[in-house]
């Protein structure tokens, strides 16, 4: 092999690399505007058939650590270049594995949240969808002594996936 072709080769695993780096940052800080810069989110509500009064906030704070922790967003208080209104919609407990006795072995309990992200800067930024997570837990676990933790959990990854949509513009 000559010199030259070396040369090329060079350049061009150099520039393949470039690229490939150019769009891991581009998909990691999620390829939104340079003039959008904050984020609010709107009180949550809940309409889920099972109240449970703590869960709006925990769910909110969850979402809001994301946005601090993983996001170039600045948390704004209201009328943000990115308004999330979010509503919890289903907050569910049911059996999902049956032992030989027809007896629960595992409860799962499931939590819906619908959110709606609008951007009056650039409208092709706002979208609508609803997110679903759940936990499993023994059957012979008590839901009120699991709760806290597993809410916890689930609002967590509810509040990873709204982070990474509103991030993402695919």
């Amino acid at each position: 092999m000559d010199y030259k072709g070396a040369f090329w080769k060079g350049r061009l695993l150099a520039v393949g690399i470039g690229l490939m780096g150019a769009c891991a940052y581009s998909f990691r800080s999620g390829a939104l505007p340079p003039d959008v810069r904050t984020v609010s989110l709107a009180p949550l509500s809940n309409e889920a058939p099972l109240v449970i009064p703590t869960l709006p906030q925990t769910l909110a704070e969850a979402i809001r650590q994301k946005f601090i922790s993983q996001s170039p967003l600045a948390l704004a208080p209201e009328k943000g270049d990115l308004v999330l209104q979010a509503r919890i919609t289903d907050f569910t407990v049911a059996p999902v594995a049956i032992q030989g006795s027809q007896q629960a072995a595992q409860n799962r309990l499931s939590i819906t949240l619908s959110v709606k992200c609008t951007s009056a800067k650039h409208p092709e930024l706002s979208w609508e969808q609803s997110f679903m997570n759940f936990a499993d837990f023994p059957a012979n676990q008590p839901l009120p002594l699991v709760q806290d933790a597993l809410i916890a959990d689930i609002c967590d990854r509810l509040a990873q996936d709204v982070v990474n949509k509103t991030l993402s513009t695919w």
